[in-house]
C-alpha cells in the first residue's frame, strides 16, 4: 500500500522492471493497491491480460498469489518478501502447502535483511551520542521485525565487545514487543513516533515502514537526530532529507526482481525460493555519505569484519541475542601525532587528506594531538622531517613512497622515536642502503610500521565496472609519477577490464597503461589541475568515455573536463563524490585506501602500549580497500552489475581470482 515511488521496496521493485525494459527489451506496468481490498482486484486484472511475470510485492499479496497461481498454472509470479511452500490461510497442509509442496510456478524472492540490519544497529550503538537508539515498524509482519529483530542484536553485540550500554527502545526480540504504527503511508505517524522516541533520549532510528519514516526523516531534520533507512538508500531516494540518514539497510529487490524477469525472457524461470543474504549481496547497508567524517575511525573496518563473520557463520543473530562477554577497555595515553604530507598538500582530497582524517579522528577519540607539516617540493621531506624528530613526538607519521628515505634515515637515526608510512614498506631497500645491514628480509626497522594497501584489489573492481558501464567501449588510466603505489591502481584497473572482456565476451579498450610492457601515460606531477584537463580531452578525443587519473589533485583537472565535455572519473584514495563535491555528478565510482583507518590504528597502538615495527596490508578481506557507491550512476549501470562484483570480491578474497592470473591469460 505504499504506492510505486514509496522510496522504499515497491519502488525498488519497479526500478528491477525498468531495467529489464532498458537491459531484455521488456514490457512492464503496474497497479496500485490503495488498500488490501485492492490485492485481489489487481491480480485478477493481471491474470486476465496473462502477462509472462506478475509481480507480487510484499507478505500481504500472499493469499491472493498462491490462489491465482494454483488457478492458472500455466502463468508464473514471483512474489516479493514471501515464500512458498509456506501454508497460507485456507490452504491444506500436504495438499495446497508444505515443505514437499511447493508452488511451481512462483519464485518466493526473500531477504535475510536481519544480517544487514545486525551491520546497522552496531554502527547505531557506535555513534550514538545519548546511549539511546530506536526503532519500530509499519504493521507487525515477519517482514518487518525481521529488520528489528537484527537491528537489536547488533546493538547487543556492540555492548557485549566494547563493553557499552547502548539501550534500544522501540523493539524487544525476547518478548516479540515492538512499536508499530498500523500502516504504511502516514507520514505524521511517522513524525509523532520520532518525536516520542527522541523525547525518551534516542538519536538515532530506524523506522521500517515504508513513507511512514519519511515522517520520522522530516522531523529529525527539524529537531535533530540521525535515521536509518530502509529496502534503498534512503540518502539517494529522499534526498529532501539526506543530511539525516545515517546509513540505510538495503534490500537489493530490483537485482531479484531482474533476474527472474531474465529467467523467463530465456526460459530458465522455476519456482522456488531466492534467498537474498550478505554472501551474495542481496542485502547490506549504505554508505555513511555526509556522516563520514563523523563516525568513530575503526567503525568501517569493524563492520567488514562482522560481515565477513556472518557469512562464515561465526556471527548469528539468535548467538547474539543469547549474550556474551564484553571486552575490557585499554587504558590509553595522550600522543602527540605529527603527519609530513606528500606535494599534494593536507587538503588534496585524497591520500594525504584521508591520512589527516586518522589524525583528527584519533584526536576526538584518543585525546591525540595532532599536527602537520606540507611539503611543496621533495627537498621539503628531510627538513619536514628534521622539524618533527626535534620536538620528539610520540607518532611521525610521512604519506607516502616518496618519504621513504627519509623515513628510513630518521628512524635509523632516533630509535627511540616510532613512524608510521603510509604506502611504503620495509624493509624494501632504499638508495644508499646495505643489504642484509640497513634493509633485506631479515632485517626490518623496528620502529617504523609501513601501512600498505592492495589497490589493485579494488581496482580490479572498478575496472570490471567501467567495462560493464562503458557506451564507447574504451576506458583509460593514468598516473602522476610512475611509482608502484601509482601503477598498482593501472594495474588492477586493466586486469579488471580483461576480466570482464573475458567473461563477457566484450572487447573493451584500454587506454593508459598495458602491464605486459610496463608503460603508460604519467603527468609527471601531482598538482596540475591542467594537466588532468588536457590529458582526460586526449583521451576522450580517443573515444574514451570512463578515466580514472592516479594523480592526486591532477585527477580534479580531468573531472572539470569530463563535467564540461562529457565523460566519468572513476575516483581514486577516498570517494571523490564526497570529497569533490563540485564534480559529483561525473564520479561513477572511486577506488579506496581507507588509510584514515591505518593511521588511526597506528595511533591508537601508540596510545595503548602496543605499537610495533612491520607491515600492515589492506586488503578487500579486510577492508582496506574497496570502491565507493554508483551515488548518481546507480540507476545507470547495468541491473546486475553489484551482484557481479559481490561475487567477483569473494573470489578475490578466496584466492579464486588473481589480478596476475587475469592479466596472464
Amino acid at each position: 500500500m505504499g504506492g510505486i515511488d514509496d522510496k522504499s521496496f515497491n519502488a525498488s521493485a519497479w526500478k528491477g522492471v525498468q531495467d529489464a525494459e532498458k537491459d531484455l527489451g521488456a514490457e512492464g506496468k503496474y497497479l496500485e493497491s490503495q488498500q488490501q481490498s485492492d490485492y485481489a482486484k489487481n491480480m485478477q486484472q493481471f491474470v486476465s491480460e496473462k502477462l509472462d511475470l506478475i509481480v507480487p510485492v510484499g507478505f500481504m499479496l500472499a493469499v491472493d498469489t498462491a490462489n491465482a497461481a494454483k488457478a492458472n498454472p500455466d502463468l508464473k509470479f514471483a512474489i516479493v518478501d514471501y515464500v512458498y511452500p509456506d501454508c497460507w490461510p485456507g490452504a491444506v497442509v500436504g495438499k495446497d502447502c508444505g515443505s514437499d509442496t511447493p508452488i511451481d510456478n512462483v519464485l518466493g524472492l526473500s531477504y535475510q535483511t536481519d544480517e544487514a540490519a545486525f551491520l546497522a544497529g552496531y554502527a547505531a550503538a557506535a555513534t550514538t551520542q545519548t546511549g539511546v537508539v530506536a526503532t519500530f515498524g509499519g504493521i507487525k509482519l515477519p517482514t518487518v521485525t525481521i529488520f528489528m529483530k537484527g537491528f537489536e542484536a547488533g546493538v547487543k553485540y556492540h555492548n557485549e565487545v566494547k563493553g557499552t550500554k547502548v539501550e534500544v527502545l522501540g523493539w524487544e526480540t525476547a518478548k516479540d514487543e515492538g512499536v508499530f504504527v498500523n500502516n504504511f503511508e502516514s507520514l505524521d505517524d511517522g513524525r509523532k513516533t520520532a518525536e516520542s522516541f527522541m523525547d525518551e533520549g534516542a538519536d538515532i532510528i530506524m523506522p521500517v515502514a515504508g513513507p511512514v519514516g519519511q515522517g520520522s526523516a522530516a522531523a529529525c531534520k527539524e529537531k535533530g537526530c540521525m535515521i536509518i533507512g530502509v529496502d534503498a538508500d534512503w540518502y539517494l531516494t529522499v534526498p529532501d532529507s539526506k543530511e539525516v540518514f545515517l546509513t540505510s539497510v538495503i534490500k537489493n529487490i530490483d537485482v531479484g526482481v531482474y533476474e527472474a524477469i531474465k529467467s523467463v525472457a530465456d526460459g530458465t524461470f522455476k519456482g522456488g525460493t531466492y534467498v537474498g543474504t550478505l554472501k551474495d549481496g542481496g542485502v547490506g547497508i549504505a554508505p555513511f555519505h555526509d556522516f563520514e567524517s563523523k563516525v568513530p575511525a575503526t567503525l568501517q573496518a569493524e563492520l567488514d569484519q562482522i560481515k565477513a563473520d556472518i557469512i562464515s557463520g561465526k556471527i548469528t543473530v539468535d548467538g547474539v541475542l543469547t549474550g556474551a562477554a564484553a571486552a575490557p577497555a585499554a587504558e590509553l595515553k595522550k600522543v602527540t601525532v605529527g603527519q609530513i604530507t606528500d606535494m599534494g598538500g593536507i587538503d588534496d582530497k585524497s591520500f594525504n587528506a584521508s591520512a589527516w582524517k586518522g589524525v583528527q579522528d584519533a584526536e576526538k577519540d584518543l585525546g591525540a594531538e595532532g599536527k602537520y607539516l606540507e611539503s611543496q617540493q621533495q627537498s621539503d621531506y628531510a627538513k619536514n622531517m628534521q622539524q618533527f624528530v626535534s620536538e620528539k613526538l610520540d607518532l611521525i607519521v610521512p604519506v607516502g613512497f616518496m618519504l621513504a628515505v627519509d623515513t628510513a634515515n630518521a628512524a635509523k637515526a632516533n630509535p627511540d622515536l616510532k613512524f608510521a608510512i603510509v604506502d611504503y614498506v620495509y624493509p624494501d631497500c632504499w638508495p644508499g642502503a646495505v643489504v642484509g645491514k640497513d634493509c633485506g628480509s631479515d632485517t626490518p626497522i623496528d620502529n617504523v610500521l609501513g601501512l600498505s594497501y592492495q589497490t589493485d584489489e579494488a581496482a580490479f573492481l572498478a575496472g570490471y565496472a567501467a567495462a560493464a558501464t562503458t557506451q564507447t567501449g574504451v576506458v583509460a588510466t593514468f598516473g602522476g609519477i610512475k611509482l608502484p603505489t601509482v601503477t598498482i591502481f593501472m594495474k588492477g584497473f586493466e586486469a579488471g577490464v580483461k576480466y570482464h572482456n573475458e567473461v563477457k565476451g566484450t572487447k573493451v579498450e584500454v587506454l593508459g597503461w598495458e602491464t605486459a610492457k610496463d608503460e603508460g601515460v604519467f603527468v609527471n606531477n601531482f598538482e596540475s589541475l591542467d594537466d588532468g584537463r588536457k590529458t582526460a580531452e586526449s583521451f576522450m578525443d580517443e573515444g574514451a568515455d570512463i578515466i580514472m587519473p592516479v594523480a592526486g589533485p591532477v585527477g580534479q583537472g580531468s573531472a572539470a573536463a569530463c563535467k564540461e565535455k562529457g565523460c566519468m572519473i572513476i575516483g581514486v584514495d577516498a570517494d571523490w563524490y564526497l570529497t569533490v563535491p563540485d564534480s559529483k555528478e561525473v564520479f561513477l565510482t572511486s577506488v579506496i585506501k581507507n588509510i584514515d583507518v591505518g593511521v588511526y590504528e597506528a595511533i591508537k597502538s601508540v596510545a595503548d602500549g602496543t605499537f610495533k615495527g612491520g607491515t600492515y596490508v589492506g586488503t578487500l578481506k579486510d577492508g582496506g580497500v574497496g570502491i565507493a557507491p554508483f551515488h548518481d550512476f546507480e540507476s545507470k549501470v547495468p541491473a546486475t552489475l553489484q551482484a557481479e562484483l559481490d561475487q567477483i570480491k569473494a573470489d578475490i578474497i578466496s584466492g579464486k581470482i588473481t589480478v596476475d592470473g587475469v592479466l596472464g591469460l
